[in-house]
């Protein structure tokens, strides 16, 4: 995961001392588009010193302890692989004896592979060395059907002893040995056969055969030691900073592959000399004059030697050396040359052929390829980026299309790369494209729910599948736009959906209701699911709601601090598209999608209306009429508390005394809707009665005149 995001140049605003304390922030490109556009990732050492040679045959054993194992228990768990338990009991024992007569007496029952070792091993760690080997040599010298169990573990001690003793060919010749064992099918739980390629490679580069030395490490880095791995950054660190040395690795095909591997992914580290009373600098650039002399030296052997040309454009164009880049990456068919071409027609202006490129690079990554933790290097820059090169060159392919103003392919490229850069594809998606761009994006991509539906938990630590997070983005972006119903469907999680089909009644019978009590109760109803599910229901993904943090993080904070570290509010402002690779077009959609009204939670203002207009239909002396404001209040009183003021201003202006009213937006009752439309019915029926009262005289006068006119005509 990302451990950085930048401060925004364009969707996704941050305001670093706000996420100081969050989450591993994942990885964005859309605010940093120069660089990203620009820059090319370096490898990681790790990976590519593993592969400098095919893996060997036949298999050894790998069985490296873990950093944090007790290595009195990894070796006592290994030493009793197929002993029974009185065997193991009987070597504890021995090995705890005061010296090599006891443990000798006390072994004499096992095994002679098992005796002779054992007491080797004491004679070892009690110092004595040519006590050690002599007993060594004798479990070496036993028939293989005699020294299964223990004679690898012998040939790699002799081969320790003799390196102590200084007999460096005897001390290579038992190393070999040792393999030769375990190749034939002697026990190895240890992992010596492994361990001792190790071994042999210190010895020799003890002698000054650094290509002897790299070959061994390479080969026990290709078979999946960590320690060989980074035994060849340690004597290529050295090594590359001594002209005779990396000559002789520029002579040898493995070396080259080194010498390339370290500049692909650890150039920084060639740094030049400083004096003495300066800090050292530890981040040289790649374009320093080992880095450049190395660079050179490579790309002028001929053809057949040259170690991955992909690779080495890839240093080429880093290193500034465009030309050479061009030259190189143009041998090579695989997808990191045709990124490195990509880069190159950016900086050309050919932006067609770049998305061309892009296009074969991602393409001919696999999905699955991980270069692991890749530092971030920059001046800005901290933390490190999990890099999966085919999502890295889709995004930067999103990222061109957006600045041509391609927005769906842009969504596409981006969508693409969600499993990394699922930010920046959620940036297009509901502040870049139209809702119905999105919703048609949306019908094709993820036309239903993946199963089963994996919901975030509050603070978005276990973020959903893009598909699921996408169609809920969907649906509440609907939501904002008032198309509730359309937005059902979309809400994959059961109780989200009733959520929204509640919200869905409540605003039609807001609407519809035939009394303005029963419009009142729905505007309300329509308040308060708002207000606790809004979030869910009509948040943003990005700013200013931050519902993939679940709204626990404001990456926009319009908070200062002033020098005594006290805040200072201003104005929220919308987040800005600016700087290189943005266009017109785009700053006009993400200003037509702001936030209505632009405020942290701006759905809780949302239902602050709602409750608003259902107090706009009720008779503003009742308690209905205060009980809704007070409640609306709450929402707002500890985060926008100017709004929150406005309402109860409102309320002192139009509604009438309440016991309660001391607590107004703390201790709010439950509006008496039931009581209002009780009080309605009894005021129609008193009116009525009222009218009755002198309309019923008129009436009877009127059927007395009509009657008297009818007598007298006839």
């Amino acid at each position: 995961m990302r451990k950085q995001l930048l401060p925004l140049a364009l969707g996704l605003a941050v305001a670093a001392p706000a996420a100081a304390c969050g989450p591993d922030f994942p990885m964005t490109v859309l605010d940093r588009r120069g660089e990203i556009l620009a820059g090319l990732p370096e490898g990681v050492f790790a990976i590519e010193a593993a592969r400098l040679v095919p893996t060997p045959t036949p298999a050894y054993t790998l069985a490296e302890a873990d950093a944090w194992a007790d290595p009195v228990e990894v070796r006592a768990s290994a030493e009793g692989e197929g002993l029974d338990a009185a065997q193991r009991e009987t070597i504890a024992r021995m090995r705890n004896a005061p010296d090599l007569a006891a443990a000798e007496a006390l072994g004499a029952e096992l095994p002679a592979e098992l005796r002779l070792y054992t007491a080797g091993a004491l004679a070892w760690h009690q110092g004595d060395v040519q006590g050690a080997l002599a007993r060594f040599g004798q479990v070496t010298a036993l028939p293989a059907d005699q020294g299964r169990l223990r004679g690898v573990w012998a040939a790699y001690m002799e081969g320790r002893a003799l390196v102590r003793m200084g007999e460096s060919d005897l001390a290579t010749a038992a190393f070999v040995r040792t393999r030769t064992l375990a190749a034939a099918g002697a026990a190895d739980p240890a992992g010596l056969a492994i361990a001792s390629l190790g071994e042999e490679a210190r010895v020799l580069l003890d002698m000054g055969d650094v290509v002897g030395a790299v070959q061994r490490y390479a080969e026990q880095a290709a078979r999946g030691s960590a320690s060989g791995r980074n035994s060849l950054l340690f004597v290529a660190r050295d090594a590359l900073r001594s002209p005779e040395q990396s000559a002789a690795l520029l002579g040898d095909a493995t070396g080259r592959r080194l010498v390339l591997a370290f500049l692909f992914a650890r150039s920084h580290e060639l740094i030049e000399a400083v004096p003495a009373d300066e800090w050292p600098v530890y981040d040289a650039p790649p374009d320093g004059p080992i880095a450049l002399a190395l660079l050179e030296a490579l790309a002028a052997r001929p053809e057949a030697d040259l170690p991955e040309p992909d690779r080495l454009a890839a240093v080429a164009y880093r290193a500034g050396r465009y030309d050479l880049a061009v030259r190189i990456a143009a041998r090579s068919e695989a997808p990191l040359a045709a990124w490195v071409q990509a880069k190159l027609a950016l900086r050309e202006g050919r932006h067609a052929d770049a998305a061309a490129a892009f296009a074969r690079a991602a393409q001919g990554f696999p999905a699955e390829e991980s270069w692991g933790e890749v530092p971030l290097r920059g001046e800005d820059a901290w933390g490190s980026e999990t890099l999966l090169p085919r999502c890295r060159v889709q995004a930067e392919a999103g990222t061109l299309a957006l600045s041509r103003g391609d927005y769906l392919e842009a969504m596409q490229q981006l969508y693409a790369a969600s499993a990394i850069y699922w930010t920046d594809a959620a940036h297009i998606g509901e502040r870049v494209l139209t809702a119905d761009e999105l919703k048609a994006f949306v019908d094709r991509v993820a036309p239903q729910a993946p199963a089963p539906v994996l919901a975030s938990d509050e603070e978005g630590w276990n973020p959903p599948p893009p598909a699921t997070a996408l169609r809920a983005l969907l649906a509440r972006r609907l939501v904002r736009e008032g198309r509730v119903a359309e937005a059902i469907p979309y809400f994959d999680d059961p109780e989200l959906r009733a959520h929204a089909e509640g919200l869905a009644a409540a605003l039609r019978a807001a609407e519809h209701a035939w009394t303005r009590v029963g419009q009142a109760r729905a505007w309300y109803e329509a308040a308060g699911i708002t207000r606790w599910q809004g979030l869910e229901l009509m948040g943003y993904e990005g700013d200013p709601d931050y519902a993939q943090w679940g709204g626990e993080y404001d990456l926009n904070s319009p908070i200062n601090w002033d020098e005594n570290w006290n805040p200072v509010i201003k104005a929220r402002s919308d987040i800005k598209v600016e700087g290189p690779w943005t266009s017109e077009g785009e700053r006009q959609r993400v200003a037509a999608s702001r936030a209505q009204p632009l405020e942290r939670w701006h759905y809780r203002l949302v239902a602050a209306s709602h409750a608003g207009r259902a107090a706009d239909l009720l008779p503003p002396r009742s308690q209905a009429f205060a009980a809704v404001l007070c409640e609306a209040t709450s929402w707002l009183i500890d985060r926008q508390p100017d709004p929150a003021q406005q309402l109860y201003r409102r309320y002192l202006r139009e509604g009438a005394y309440v016991p309660w009213g001391e607590a107004f937006g703390r201790d709010c009752p439950a509006p008496n809707f039931a009581k209002v439309e009780a009080e309605i019915r009894a005021e129609w029926i008193a009116k009525g009665q009222r009218t009755a009262l002198w309309t019923a005289p008129l009436l009877l006068l009127g059927i007395g005149a009509m009657i008297w006119r009818r007598k007298h005509a006839g």
